[in-house]
């Protein structure tokens, strides 16, 4: 039997509701950035809203070490090969975990990551979300970041960096138009793509 749900029984969306809605399907990797410095008060809502993310019992197992060092940046982007974005944002963030706390770890730390992008976004500025996470690639940028910063090789990894600033360039907003798939969504079981 298809059950069926009256469109009137669907209620419309607050202003709210709809601006949170637009500020997601706004969200685009950005790469290129102005020259024009992200202020601490910025720095400081993106780690808010990261930290708002959901997580595994509340264990919060996430730590975010902002940089702000040009020449680490530029060995970063030489290492990773992803110039210029890595090496001319103002701010870079590297999203550490601690698998020590939770077993659910990267998926908290990238709901984190997430929500740093979408806050960047809500804030007019531009994001990139850089890691090629459990590559050869990675663990040796992993390992750079773990000499330079000074942090913990035993408990703490580094899954992702978040490179962030003023967007030089503009995208179009995401809509249902070029990311819905009907293909991929599957209704009971994977053959039917129909709802039930």
């Amino acid at each position: 039997m298809k059950k069926t749900i009256a469109e009137e029984s669907i209620p419309e969306l607050t202003y709210e509701g709809e601006v949170a809605l637009d500020v997601m399907r706004k969200r685009r990797t950005i790469r290129h950035f102005t020259d024009e410095d992200i202020s601490q008060k910025e720095v400081e809502t993106l780690l808010e809203i990261a930290m708002c993310a959901p997580n595994r019992l509340d264990r919060r197992p996430w730590h975010f070490v902002v940089i702000r060092d040009k020449e680490l940046q530029r060995q970063l982007a030489d290492l990773l090969r992803v110039h210029p974005y890595l090496e001319a944002a103002p701010v870079v963030i590297a999203v550490c975990g601690l698998p020590k706390v939770s077993p659910t770890w990267i998926m908290d730390v990238s709901a984190a990551t997430e929500n740093m992008l979408l806050a960047a976004t809500a804030v007019g500025l531009g994001a990139t979300w850089v890691g090629p996470h459990d590559t050869v690639l990675w663990d040796r940028c992993e390992g750079m970041l773990h000499d330079a910063l000074a942090i913990p090789r035993d408990d703490i990894r580094i899954p992702a960096l978040v490179a962030v600033g003023h967007p030089a360039q503009e995208l179009p907003p995401h809509g249902k138009h070029d990311r819905f798939d009907p293909a991929k969504v599957h209704y009971g079981n994977w053959g039917t793509h129909e709802p039930t």
